[in-house]
Protein backbone atom coordinates (compact mmCIF):
# COMPACT_ATOMS: atom_id res chain seq x y z
CA UNK A 1 0.00 0.00 0.00
CA UNK A 2 1.25 3.10 -0.87
CA UNK A 3 2.19 6.18 2.36
CA UNK A 4 -0.82 8.35 3.22
CA UNK A 5 -1.94 11.04 0.90
CA UNK A 6 -0.65 13.81 2.91
CA UNK A 7 3.03 12.15 3.67
CA UNK A 8 5.83 14.30 2.84
CA UNK A 9 8.92 12.94 1.36
CA UNK A 10 11.98 15.23 0.95
CA UNK A 11 12.90 16.11 -2.94
CA UNK A 12 15.33 13.56 -3.01
CA UNK A 13 12.97 10.87 -2.35
CA UNK A 14 10.65 12.61 -4.82
CA UNK A 15 12.74 12.91 -7.46
CA UNK A 16 14.07 9.25 -6.91
CA UNK A 17 10.43 7.49 -7.56
CA UNK A 18 9.51 9.91 -10.29
CA UNK A 19 12.81 8.88 -12.19
CA UNK A 20 12.06 5.06 -11.04
CA UNK A 21 8.58 5.58 -12.78
CA UNK A 22 9.91 7.49 -15.81
CA UNK A 23 12.83 4.94 -16.37
CA UNK A 24 10.57 1.58 -16.72
CA UNK A 25 7.82 2.96 -18.46
CA UNK A 26 10.67 3.90 -20.91
CA UNK A 27 11.98 0.48 -20.86
CA UNK A 28 8.66 -1.10 -21.37
CA UNK A 29 5.74 0.63 -23.13
CA UNK A 30 5.83 0.22 -26.83
CA UNK A 31 5.20 3.48 -27.54
CA UNK A 32 8.51 4.71 -25.64
CA UNK A 33 10.86 2.54 -28.25
CA UNK A 34 10.55 5.37 -30.84
CA UNK A 35 12.19 8.40 -29.30
CA UNK A 36 11.44 10.42 -32.62
CA UNK A 37 7.55 9.75 -32.22
CA UNK A 38 5.15 11.66 -30.80
CA UNK A 39 3.98 9.74 -27.96
CA UNK A 40 7.82 9.94 -27.09
CA UNK A 41 7.95 13.41 -27.37
CA UNK A 42 4.71 14.03 -24.95
CA UNK A 43 5.83 11.61 -21.97
CA UNK A 44 9.51 12.94 -21.66
CA UNK A 45 8.09 16.87 -22.19
CA UNK A 46 5.10 15.96 -19.04
CA UNK A 47 7.80 14.24 -17.32
CA UNK A 48 10.46 17.09 -17.84
CA UNK A 49 7.64 19.51 -16.46
CA UNK A 50 6.52 17.77 -13.63
CA UNK A 51 10.27 17.17 -12.66
CA UNK A 52 11.32 20.73 -12.48
CA UNK A 53 8.27 21.47 -10.27
CA UNK A 54 9.15 18.91 -7.62
CA UNK A 55 12.91 20.60 -8.04
CA UNK A 56 11.10 23.16 -6.81
CA UNK A 57 10.31 22.23 -3.53
CA UNK A 58 12.11 21.31 -0.41
CA UNK A 59 9.04 18.68 0.29
CA UNK A 60 6.32 17.12 -1.42
CA UNK A 61 3.28 14.93 -0.11
CA UNK A 62 2.31 11.62 -1.63
CA UNK A 63 -0.51 12.65 -3.40
CA UNK A 64 1.25 15.64 -5.26
CA UNK A 65 3.93 13.07 -6.76
CA UNK A 66 0.77 10.69 -7.86
CA UNK A 67 -0.56 13.61 -9.54
CA UNK A 68 3.13 14.48 -11.58
CA UNK A 69 3.73 10.83 -12.39
CA UNK A 70 0.09 10.54 -14.12
CA UNK A 71 0.15 13.68 -15.74
CA UNK A 72 3.20 11.72 -17.86
CA UNK A 73 1.16 8.88 -18.30
CA UNK A 74 -1.83 10.20 -19.23
CA UNK A 75 -0.43 11.70 -22.25
CA UNK A 76 -0.19 8.36 -23.65
CA UNK A 77 -3.77 8.05 -23.93
CA UNK A 78 -3.30 4.03 -22.56
CA UNK A 79 -5.98 3.04 -20.01
CA UNK A 80 -4.12 -0.16 -19.07
CA UNK A 81 -0.82 2.12 -17.51
CA UNK A 82 -1.10 4.56 -14.85
CA UNK A 83 -0.01 5.46 -11.66
CA UNK A 84 -1.68 5.14 -8.86
CA UNK A 85 -1.81 5.37 -4.87
CA UNK A 86 -3.21 2.61 -3.10
CA UNK A 87 -4.28 3.43 0.12
CA UNK A 88 -4.52 1.13 3.41
CA UNK A 89 -7.65 3.10 4.83
CA UNK A 90 -9.40 4.82 1.91
CA UNK A 91 -12.52 6.86 3.39
CA UNK A 92 -15.60 6.83 2.15
CA UNK A 93 -18.50 9.64 1.93
CA UNK A 94 -21.09 7.67 3.95
CA UNK A 95 -24.27 8.59 2.59
CA UNK A 96 -23.22 6.71 -0.98
CA UNK A 97 -25.85 3.80 -0.38
CA UNK A 98 -28.46 6.20 1.13
CA UNK A 99 -28.45 8.02 -2.07
CA UNK A 100 -28.80 4.56 -4.30
CA UNK A 101 -31.40 3.45 -2.48
CA UNK A 102 -33.40 6.36 -2.62
CA UNK A 103 -33.30 6.25 -6.28
CA UNK A 104 -30.66 9.16 -7.16
CA UNK A 105 -27.76 9.34 -9.26
CA UNK A 106 -24.57 11.31 -8.87
CA UNK A 107 -24.33 13.33 -11.86
CA UNK A 108 -22.13 16.34 -11.01
CA UNK A 109 -20.33 17.53 -8.52
CA UNK A 110 -19.18 21.30 -6.90
CA UNK A 111 -21.38 22.65 -9.64
CA UNK A 112 -19.88 20.85 -12.99
CA UNK A 113 -21.11 18.09 -14.49
CA UNK A 114 -18.90 14.89 -14.26
CA UNK A 115 -18.41 15.57 -18.12
CA UNK A 116 -16.89 19.38 -17.53
CA UNK A 117 -15.14 17.68 -14.31
CA UNK A 118 -13.18 15.09 -16.29
CA UNK A 119 -12.33 18.04 -18.77
CA UNK A 120 -10.66 19.98 -16.36
CA UNK A 121 -9.14 17.28 -14.58
CA UNK A 122 -8.20 14.82 -17.70
CA UNK A 123 -4.63 14.93 -17.03
CA UNK A 124 -4.81 13.03 -14.25
CA UNK A 125 -5.94 9.91 -15.51
CA UNK A 126 -5.19 7.20 -18.44
CA UNK A 127 -8.49 6.85 -20.43
CA UNK A 128 -8.54 5.79 -24.31
CA UNK A 129 -12.67 6.85 -23.78
CA UNK A 130 -14.46 9.28 -21.69
CA UNK A 131 -16.52 6.19 -20.97
CA UNK A 132 -14.46 4.42 -19.13
CA UNK A 133 -12.43 6.89 -17.60
CA UNK A 134 -16.48 9.06 -16.52
CA UNK A 135 -16.58 6.17 -13.67
CA UNK A 136 -13.21 6.33 -12.55
CA UNK A 137 -13.67 9.94 -11.83
CA UNK A 138 -17.17 9.71 -9.96
CA UNK A 139 -15.45 6.84 -7.65
CA UNK A 140 -12.78 9.57 -7.16
CA UNK A 141 -15.48 12.20 -5.68
CA UNK A 142 -16.76 10.28 -2.83
CA UNK A 143 -13.30 8.82 -1.52
CA UNK A 144 -11.49 11.19 0.68
CA UNK A 145 -8.08 10.78 -0.37
CA UNK A 146 -8.98 10.64 -4.22
CA UNK A 147 -10.72 13.65 -3.50
CA UNK A 148 -7.13 15.68 -2.26
CA UNK A 149 -5.55 13.94 -5.77
CA UNK A 150 -8.71 15.69 -7.79
CA UNK A 151 -7.13 19.09 -6.00
CA UNK A 152 -9.91 19.27 -3.13
CA UNK A 153 -9.11 21.28 0.27
CA UNK A 154 -10.56 18.34 2.40
CA UNK A 155 -10.34 21.27 5.23
CA UNK A 156 -13.54 23.51 2.77
CA UNK A 157 -16.88 21.29 2.37
CA UNK A 158 -17.97 19.56 -1.17
CA UNK A 159 -21.18 19.43 -2.72
CA UNK A 160 -22.66 16.70 -4.93
CA UNK A 161 -25.62 17.05 -7.42
CA UNK A 162 -27.93 14.30 -7.08
CA UNK A 163 -30.45 13.38 -9.84
CA UNK A 164 -33.56 11.31 -10.18
CA UNK A 165 -36.41 10.38 -12.88
CA UNK A 166 -40.34 9.88 -11.77
CA UNK A 167 -42.59 7.27 -13.89
CA UNK A 168 -43.52 10.12 -15.81
CA UNK A 169 -40.09 11.29 -16.86
CA UNK A 170 -39.72 14.31 -14.82
CA UNK A 171 -36.13 14.59 -13.26
CA UNK A 172 -35.66 15.81 -9.63
CA UNK A 173 -32.73 17.27 -8.99
CA UNK A 174 -31.18 17.85 -5.15
CA UNK A 175 -27.71 18.58 -3.64
CA UNK A 176 -25.93 17.31 -0.81
CA UNK A 177 -22.91 18.86 0.92
CA UNK A 178 -20.43 17.08 2.78
CA UNK A 179 -17.66 17.74 5.20
CA UNK A 180 -14.09 15.95 5.91
CA UNK A 181 -16.34 14.13 8.85
CA UNK A 182 -18.79 12.70 6.39
CA UNK A 183 -16.28 10.20 5.22
CA UNK A 184 -15.50 6.78 7.15
CA UNK A 185 -13.22 3.86 7.08
CA UNK A 186 -14.62 1.12 5.19
CA UNK A 187 -15.41 -0.94 8.60
CA UNK A 188 -17.37 1.84 9.67
CA UNK A 189 -18.93 2.88 6.13
CA UNK A 190 -20.18 -0.57 5.91
CA UNK A 191 -21.25 -0.33 9.52
CA UNK A 192 -23.29 2.43 8.82
CA UNK A 193 -24.61 1.55 5.36
CA UNK A 194 -25.76 -2.38 6.80
CA UNK A 195 -29.27 -1.28 6.40
CA UNK A 196 -29.07 -0.61 2.86
CA UNK A 197 -27.04 -3.20 1.59
CA UNK A 198 -28.60 -5.65 3.83
CA UNK A 199 -32.06 -4.96 1.60
CA UNK A 200 -29.71 -4.49 -1.31
CA UNK A 201 -28.05 -8.26 -0.94
CA UNK A 202 -31.94 -9.75 -0.27
CA UNK A 203 -32.92 -8.14 -3.99
CA UNK A 204 -29.66 -8.64 -5.85
CA UNK A 205 -30.60 -10.98 -8.20
CA UNK A 206 -26.89 -11.22 -9.59
CA UNK A 207 -25.48 -14.32 -10.17
CA UNK A 208 -22.91 -15.55 -7.93
CA UNK A 209 -20.29 -16.81 -10.32
CA UNK A 210 -18.62 -15.41 -13.15
CA UNK A 211 -20.01 -17.04 -15.56
CA UNK A 212 -23.86 -17.87 -15.92
CA UNK A 213 -26.57 -18.78 -18.66
CA UNK A 214 -30.24 -18.22 -19.19
CA UNK A 215 -32.43 -19.89 -21.91
CA UNK A 216 -35.36 -17.94 -22.80
CA UNK A 217 -37.57 -19.80 -25.22
CA UNK A 218 -40.28 -17.22 -25.54
CA UNK A 219 -37.69 -15.07 -26.88
CA UNK A 220 -35.73 -17.89 -28.53
CA UNK A 221 -32.50 -16.99 -27.14
CA UNK A 222 -29.82 -18.31 -24.81
CA UNK A 223 -27.58 -15.40 -22.88
CA UNK A 224 -24.55 -16.08 -21.25
CA UNK A 225 -23.38 -13.34 -18.79
CA UNK A 226 -19.68 -12.76 -17.98
CA UNK A 227 -18.72 -10.52 -15.87
CA UNK A 228 -15.02 -11.60 -16.62
CA UNK A 229 -12.93 -13.82 -18.73
CA UNK A 230 -11.53 -16.82 -17.16
CA UNK A 231 -10.98 -19.63 -19.22
CA UNK A 232 -11.24 -21.93 -16.33
CA UNK A 233 -13.30 -25.49 -16.31
CA UNK A 234 -15.95 -23.36 -14.49
CA UNK A 235 -16.70 -21.23 -17.67
CA UNK A 236 -15.83 -24.45 -20.02
CA UNK A 237 -18.51 -26.59 -18.14
CA UNK A 238 -20.83 -23.61 -18.34
CA UNK A 239 -20.68 -23.23 -22.41
CA UNK A 240 -20.72 -27.12 -22.60
CA UNK A 241 -24.11 -26.92 -21.06
CA UNK A 242 -25.67 -24.16 -22.11
CA UNK A 243 -24.92 -25.54 -25.89
CA UNK A 244 -26.39 -29.01 -25.00
CA UNK A 245 -29.19 -26.99 -23.73
CA UNK A 246 -29.47 -24.16 -26.93
CA UNK A 247 -29.52 -28.02 -28.84
CA UNK A 248 -32.44 -29.71 -26.87
CA UNK A 249 -34.66 -26.50 -27.12
CA UNK A 250 -33.58 -25.97 -30.67
CA UNK A 251 -32.82 -22.38 -29.47
CA UNK A 252 -31.83 -20.33 -32.83
CA UNK A 253 -29.58 -17.06 -31.60
CA UNK A 254 -27.10 -16.83 -28.66
CA UNK A 255 -26.40 -13.82 -26.65
CA UNK A 256 -23.08 -13.10 -24.65
CA UNK A 257 -23.13 -10.15 -22.18
CA UNK A 258 -20.68 -8.73 -21.57
CA UNK A 259 -21.73 -5.02 -20.45
CA UNK A 260 -20.38 -5.12 -17.17
CA UNK A 261 -16.48 -7.31 -17.53
CA UNK A 262 -13.37 -5.26 -17.06
CA UNK A 263 -11.25 -7.91 -18.94
CA UNK A 264 -9.00 -11.33 -18.08
CA UNK A 265 -8.19 -14.16 -20.59
CA UNK A 266 -8.83 -13.63 -24.18
CA UNK A 267 -8.72 -17.38 -24.82
CA UNK A 268 -12.96 -17.37 -22.90
CA UNK A 269 -13.66 -16.08 -26.94
CA UNK A 270 -11.74 -19.46 -28.41
CA UNK A 271 -13.48 -21.41 -26.06
CA UNK A 272 -16.83 -19.98 -27.50
CA UNK A 273 -15.96 -20.05 -31.07
CA UNK A 274 -15.50 -23.61 -30.95
CA UNK A 275 -19.14 -24.28 -30.95
CA UNK A 276 -19.36 -22.03 -34.59
CA UNK A 277 -19.50 -23.46 -37.33
CA UNK A 278 -16.57 -22.03 -39.02
CA UNK A 279 -12.89 -23.85 -40.25
CA UNK A 280 -10.60 -20.63 -38.96
CA UNK A 281 -11.19 -17.47 -37.13
CA UNK A 282 -8.40 -14.44 -36.42
CA UNK A 283 -7.53 -13.33 -33.51
CA UNK A 284 -6.05 -9.61 -32.86
CA UNK A 285 -2.24 -9.86 -33.60
CA UNK A 286 0.16 -7.54 -31.15
CA UNK A 287 3.45 -6.60 -31.25
CA UNK A 288 5.85 -7.29 -27.67
CA UNK A 289 8.42 -4.57 -26.67
CA UNK A 290 11.46 -6.86 -25.54
CA UNK A 291 14.41 -4.77 -25.04
CA UNK A 292 15.14 -1.92 -27.67
CA UNK A 293 13.17 -4.42 -29.67
CA UNK A 294 9.05 -4.78 -30.85
CA UNK A 295 8.33 -8.34 -32.10
CA UNK A 296 5.33 -9.34 -33.87
CA UNK A 297 3.20 -12.01 -33.38
CA UNK A 298 2.23 -14.57 -36.50
CA UNK A 299 -0.75 -13.60 -38.58
CA UNK A 300 -3.91 -14.12 -35.98
CA UNK A 301 -4.88 -16.94 -38.29
CA UNK A 302 -6.50 -20.03 -35.65
CA UNK A 303 -7.54 -22.97 -36.59
CA UNK A 304 -11.24 -23.56 -35.09
CA UNK A 305 -11.41 -27.22 -32.98
CA UNK A 306 -14.85 -27.56 -33.27
CA UNK A 307 -17.16 -28.86 -30.58
CA UNK A 308 -19.29 -31.35 -33.46
CA UNK A 309 -21.87 -33.06 -31.80
CA UNK A 310 -23.34 -29.00 -30.19
CA UNK A 311 -22.46 -27.00 -33.03
CA UNK A 312 -24.48 -24.27 -33.21
CA UNK A 313 -25.36 -22.40 -36.95
CA UNK A 314 -28.04 -19.75 -35.49
CA UNK A 315 -27.55 -16.05 -34.84
CA UNK A 316 -24.90 -14.98 -32.65
CA UNK A 317 -25.18 -11.50 -30.57
CA UNK A 318 -22.48 -9.61 -28.04
CA UNK A 319 -24.07 -7.39 -25.81
CA UNK A 320 -21.35 -4.37 -24.60
CA UNK A 321 -21.33 -1.60 -22.90
CA UNK A 322 -19.13 1.67 -21.87
CA UNK A 323 -17.70 -0.87 -19.28
CA UNK A 324 -16.22 -3.91 -21.59
CA UNK A 325 -12.67 -3.35 -21.27
CA UNK A 326 -9.70 -5.30 -22.35
CA UNK A 327 -10.56 -9.11 -23.62
CA UNK A 328 -14.06 -7.88 -22.92
CA UNK A 329 -13.46 -5.59 -25.90
CA UNK A 330 -11.93 -7.99 -27.69
CA UNK A 331 -14.65 -10.41 -27.45
CA UNK A 332 -17.29 -8.18 -29.69
CA UNK A 333 -14.28 -7.54 -31.78
CA UNK A 334 -13.87 -11.02 -32.54
CA UNK A 335 -17.00 -12.07 -33.22
CA UNK A 336 -17.83 -9.01 -35.99
CA UNK A 337 -14.49 -8.83 -37.53
CA UNK A 338 -14.86 -12.32 -38.46
CA UNK A 339 -18.14 -12.25 -39.50
CA UNK A 340 -19.45 -14.48 -36.82
CA UNK A 341 -22.26 -12.35 -35.81
CA UNK A 342 -23.49 -8.85 -34.35
CA UNK A 343 -22.74 -6.13 -31.89
CA UNK A 344 -25.99 -4.76 -29.66
CA UNK A 345 -25.03 -1.48 -27.08
CA UNK A 346 -21.82 0.55 -26.58
CA UNK A 347 -18.70 0.96 -28.07
CA UNK A 348 -16.06 -0.59 -25.58
CA UNK A 349 -14.04 1.51 -23.58
CA UNK A 350 -10.52 0.59 -24.90
CA UNK A 351 -9.05 1.11 -28.66
CA UNK A 352 -8.54 -2.33 -30.40
CA UNK A 353 -5.06 -0.64 -31.71
CA UNK A 354 -4.32 -0.10 -28.51
CA UNK A 355 -2.15 -1.35 -25.81
CA UNK A 356 -2.15 -3.82 -23.43
CA UNK A 357 -0.87 -6.86 -21.10
CA UNK A 358 0.96 -5.33 -18.50
CA UNK A 359 3.98 -5.42 -15.90
CA UNK A 360 3.22 -4.04 -12.02
CA UNK A 361 5.79 -2.05 -10.18
CA UNK A 362 5.68 -0.29 -6.82
CA UNK A 363 7.86 2.30 -6.41
CA UNK A 364 10.54 2.43 -4.05
CA UNK A 365 10.16 5.05 -1.53
CA UNK A 366 6.67 6.17 -2.08
CA UNK A 367 4.73 2.31 -2.69
CA UNK A 368 2.64 4.39 -5.47
CA UNK A 369 1.51 1.21 -7.97
CA UNK A 370 2.41 1.52 -11.37
CA UNK A 371 1.41 -0.65 -14.68
CA UNK A 372 2.52 -0.83 -18.19
CA UNK A 373 1.90 -2.40 -20.78
CA UNK A 374 4.41 -3.72 -22.98
CA UNK A 375 2.36 -4.71 -26.08
CA UNK A 376 0.87 -3.12 -28.87
CA UNK A 377 -2.64 -4.72 -30.50
CA UNK A 378 -3.92 -4.56 -33.75
CA UNK A 379 -7.24 -5.17 -34.73
CA UNK A 380 -8.47 -7.97 -36.42
CA UNK A 381 -9.97 -5.86 -39.02
CA UNK A 382 -6.82 -3.69 -40.08
CA UNK A 383 -9.56 -2.03 -42.89
CA UNK A 384 -12.18 -0.63 -40.77
CA UNK A 385 -11.72 2.78 -39.86
CA UNK A 386 -13.47 2.74 -36.48
CA UNK A 387 -11.68 3.94 -33.80
CA UNK A 388 -13.37 1.59 -31.58
CA UNK A 389 -15.34 -1.49 -31.78
CA UNK A 390 -18.98 0.10 -32.84
CA UNK A 391 -21.80 -1.61 -32.29
CA UNK A 392 -24.16 -2.98 -35.13
CA UNK A 393 -26.92 -2.02 -33.14
CA UNK A 394 -25.98 0.78 -31.19
CA UNK A 395 -28.25 1.61 -27.87
CA UNK A 396 -28.10 2.61 -23.96
CA UNK A 397 -26.63 -0.53 -22.50
CA UNK A 398 -29.84 -0.66 -20.34
CA UNK A 399 -31.71 -1.13 -23.35
CA UNK A 400 -29.92 -3.84 -24.79
CA UNK A 401 -32.52 -7.07 -24.24
CA UNK A 402 -35.17 -4.85 -26.01
CA UNK A 403 -33.09 -4.17 -28.80
CA UNK A 404 -31.92 -7.85 -29.10
CA UNK A 405 -35.32 -9.21 -29.09
CA UNK A 406 -36.60 -7.67 -32.04
CA UNK A 407 -34.00 -9.36 -33.71
CA UNK A 408 -34.32 -13.02 -32.35
CA UNK A 409 -39.00 -12.75 -32.52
Amino acid sequence: MAKPYDYELTQKQALKDFDYAYKHLSQVHPAMLDKKGENYKRVRAAYEAGRSKIEQKDVITVVELNQHLERFFSVLGDAHSYARANYAEPLYMKYLDQVKAEDYSFVGFEGLSYEELLEIKKDLFSYESELWALPDLKDYTICCQYLSYLGYDLEKPVTYTLEKTEEDGSKITKYLTVTKDDFLPLAEYLEYNKKYREKKKTESTTPASFCSYKIDKEHDVAVLTLTSCENNAEYKNCLRQMFTEVKQNNIGNVAVDVRKNGGGSSLVINSFIKYLDTDYFYEPTYSSRLGPFLVKSGSGRKTNHRVQELLFTGNVFILTSQKSFSSAMMFPQMIKDNGLGKVIGQAPANNPNGYGDVVNFYLPVSNIFMQVSFKKFHRVNQNTTEKYVEPDYPCASDDVFEVLYDHTN
